[in-house]
């Protein structure tokens, strides 16, 4: 005889639509339930007394059921013991029965209306920030500062090696650190400083934070040897890779130091001038490559080879290989991509860029070389530029470098005379003065031809190259005037040459 009667089974087989279940089938079940739970209740038990308990609770029980690959209950806790209240149900007449119930709370309205409604629930929200860009982790609140990433780093470093002393600054480290000094430098691209200070007994600073694998490392000494090499067909082949690898993230760093230390350290080596130049133009070129967060680093030396005083040996100058005026046309021609793929995203890239090389072309005490290289990409930041911050000061410039041509005007010089002094002074012309007459006039023929261009359509007066020549020469000095006027074809543009006189 089963411990649960059968008509317990038939009211749980009506509750899951099995009506009127045989008498003997009741019974089989109720049997086959009571070793059921027998069978937990002895697994239960087993939790129980390896848990050093005597109180059986429901967690014993869902650990059984897991046991028995069942799945456990749900509702209940042993965090929160229930407590069962006994009474009794029927008549007399019909017999009692003993029913275990849970007693419910009791709740006062008053109670629950005068207390204050809970807090409204915060909405679901997400927040995204940069973990890191191209191996650098941007300064913000969610990353760890440099100091506590410099912190773990030695703290890795003296718990992968007992013997090494910490740094505390002020303080050099004894003969133990010094002399475990070598290995402190584990990245892909040795730092000799490191190495002589620690033999100096200098202070040991933690791991360099960016380390290359054997292949970069490799990939990139014989880039830079190529690129510095005399061989052009290596050099091309070097450049080459630079333009169209796509797995150079990890290097660009490095590219970019490099690039910086070589133009700092080589401003009278041409060779390696140019070579840093077309290795800038490599990585520009190179779609796979995110240089934004390296532009602050590249425009210094990019500007020093347009602007810089002296590129190249000054004994050496006429040869061949030192022609340091196609160096800075080349810079320039960088600067002006950095400023047309890079202006939109920083605004003041340009700016500053233009400012830089108007404060070179203004400063008297600049060497021409100075003044060309300002002149040349003033002139290639467009014709407004050019227009606005140029042709202002074109007859106060045109003094400074009359002297260095060898020319001499006075007021009441005639034009005649004017040419003729300028046709003389070509045998005896420097240089320098004559670079910078040529981008000046460059600069200004191409402004000329746009404006000309611009006012085709408008019904202006139609005035000849005689109107033109004198306001011309006020506006502009004689020199830029003879120059302008010589020119082949100029009387097709003459209303470009009044706007000019116009704004001056």
């Amino acid at each position: 005889m089963s411990t649960f009667p059968a008509s317990t089974i038939k009211d749980i087989a009506e509750s899951v639509g099995i009506p009127n279940l045989k008498d003997d089938v009741a019974v089989s079940l109720a049997q086959d339930v009571e070793y059921r739970i027998h069978e937990i209740v002895q697994e239960a038990m087993k939790f129980m007394r390896h848990g050093k308990r005597t109180k059986l609770t429901v967690d014993d029980i869902n650990n059984a059921l897991r046991v028995r690959n069942v799945e456990p209950l749900y509702g209940f806790s042993s965090a929160d013991p229930t407590r069962f209240r006994r009474t009794t149900a029927g008549t007399g007449a019909t017999g009692t029965s003993e029913i275990f119930f849970v007693e419910d709370e009791e709740l006062d309205f008053e109670t629950i209306l005068s207390a204050p409604l809970p807090k409204v629930p915060l909405d679901v929200t997400y927040t995204a920030h940069w973990l890191a860009i191209e191996g650098v982790q941007p300064a913000i609140p969610q990353n760890p500062t440099p100091s506590d990433a410099k912190s773990e780093l030695l703290h890795k470093r003296v718990k992968l090696d007992p013997t090494t002393q910490p740094v505390i600054p002020g303080i050099k480290p004894g003969p133990t650190s010094a002399s475990n000094s070598s290995a402190i430098n584990n990245s892909g691209i040795n730092n000799n400083n490191n190495n002589n200070n620690s033999s100096n007994g200098a202070e040991i600073k933690p791991l360099v934070k960016h380390v290359l694998s054997k292949e970069l490392q490799m990939y990139y000494e014989r880039i830079t040897s190529a690129v510095l090499s005399p061989d052009e067909v290596l050099r091309a082949t070097a450049i080459s890779s630079l333009q169209n690898d796509p797995g150079l993230h990890q290097l660009l760093p490095y590219f970019v130091q490099l690039v910086a230390e070589k133009v700092t350290q080589n401003t009278r080596n041409l060779p390696v001038l140019f070579s840093m130049m077309a290795m800038v133009r490599a990585l520009l070129d190179n779609d796979n490559l995110f240089i934004e967060p390296y532009l602050h680093q590249l425009m210094p030396p990019i500007l020093t080879c347009v602007v810089g005083r002296r590129l190249g040996d000054p004994t050496t100058l006429s040869a061949p290989n030192e022609d340091h005026w196609s160096l800075r046309s080349t810079a320039t021609d960088i600067v002006l991509l950095i400023c047309e793929k890079y202006g939109s995203s920083y605004h003041t890239l340009q700016p500053r860029v233009t400012r830089t090389l108007l404060r070179a072309f203004m400063d008297p005490e600049k060497p021409l070389t100075t003044h060309y290289g300002a002149i040349l990409g003033l002139s290639k930041m467009g014709n407004e530029a050019f227009k606005t911050l140029v042709v202002p000061n074109l007859k106060t410039y045109s003094h400074v470098i009359e002297p260095e041509l060898g020319l001499d005007y006075h007021e009441d010089e005639t034009l005649m005379e004017v040419e003729q002094h300028l046709e003389s002074s070509v045998a005896i012309k420097k240089d320098e003065a004559a670079h910078c007459l040529e981008a000046l006039l460059t600069g200004l023929l191409s402004l000329i031809k746009n404006e000309a261009a611009k006012a085709s359509g408008s019904a202006k007066a139609v005035v000849s190259t005689d109107d033109v020549r004198e306001p011309l020469t006020q506006a502009i000095g004689p020199l830029l005037a003879t120059a302008v006027l010589r020119e082949e074809g100029i009387e097709r543009y003459l209303q470009g040459i009044v706007v000019v006189i116009e704004n001056c």
